[in-house]
């Protein structure tokens, strides 16, 4: 895997909370780097499946609205609205 060098500007307290967090778990900062970032760009497979049934809902109701109307006459009129 070819890498590439990173600088970061991070608050003092959060670069010390992850100093000793990878101390802890026997790891580099830059290891929690890259899982944080794996973890940010990974697909989340509730929003895909969630993505998957809105597009196929969006398909069906394309499908079964009824096509436009062609002809010239109005569905309503003023006078058949306000008929009595």
């Amino acid at each position: 895997m070819e890498t590439q060098n990173l600088t970061l500007r991070v608050p003092k307290a959060l670069l010390q909370k992850a100093k000793r967090a990878a101390a802890t778990r026997g790891t580099t900062i830059t290891s929690l780097v890259i899982e944080g970032l794996t973890r940010a760009t990974s697909a989340n497979p509730e929003y895909e499946a969630a993505w998957q049934r809105q597009q196929a809902m969006m398909s069906a109701i394309q499908q079964s609205a009824q096509p436009h109307r062609t002809d010239a006459e109005p569905l309503l009129t003023r006078d058949r609205t306000h008929e009595r």
